[in-house]
């Protein structure tokens, strides 16, 4: 009788391997050889979910996604107010513990990648579309409550929010001690309505 073979969980299996290996050694250990022995397979056996290193990189680069995914999902359980759901979306992207500091540091090394690599040029894209709606969507739920006044323009200052932590999280991963989330609070802050008086 054939072994029956969990595919969702082997792929599973496969980007906690990546996941660690480019963790440990950056993405230049991404390869399938590499990966293979991370997760104690064949290459073989990695050829059945990989034809090559650019759908690995894919891979990976999906696998830091996920990652971050599950963590929006937290924020938008845990977050009462949109303000509040605002900010956490925007401190995802912040490396402010050991874990972020790794996803920070392959998030920015994908962007270099990416410069030649059409297909995963197009997911950092959606990536950063996607981030920019939901602090989008946050801050007009804020306006919709009177929290923010009417007049702020909720896509704009979605991207600038989403620039201004990109840029923190650059400088944060060669220069931690330069990290000032009061920086996102201010910014915040700015755009709360002014009490009726």
């Amino acid at each position: 009788m054939p072994k029956i073979v969990d595919h969702e969980q082997r792929r599973e299996e496969l980007a906690a391997a990546v996941w660690r290996l480019a963790s440990r050694e950056g993405l230049d250990a991404v390869t399938i050889r590499g990966v293979a022995a991370e997760a104690g397979w064949s290459t073989g056996a990695l050829h059945h979910y990989f034809s090559d290193k650019e759908e690995l990189l894919l891979f990976a680069f999906q696998t830091v996604a996920g990652r971050v995914g599950r963590r929006v999902a937290v924020a938008r359980e845990e977050s009462g107010e949109p303000l509040e759901l605002a900010r956490a979306l925007l401190a995802i992207g912040l490396p402010l513990d050991d874990e972020r500091r790794d996803e920070t540091r392959l998030w920015f090394a994908f962007l270099g990648l990416a410069l030649t690599r059409p297909p995963l040029a197009r997911a950092q894209r959606l990536a950063y579309r996607s981030w920019r709606r939901m602090v989008a969507d946050a801050l007009r739920g804020a306006q919709e409550r009177g929290d923010i006044d009417e007049d702020v323009d909720v896509e704009r200052e979605a991207a600038g929010l989403v620039a201004l932590v990109d840029g923190l999280a650059v400088q944060a991963s060669f220069d931690p001690d330069c990290l000032d989330v009061g920086l996102v609070d201010e910014r915040l802050a700015g755009m709360r309505s002014a009490p009726a008086r």
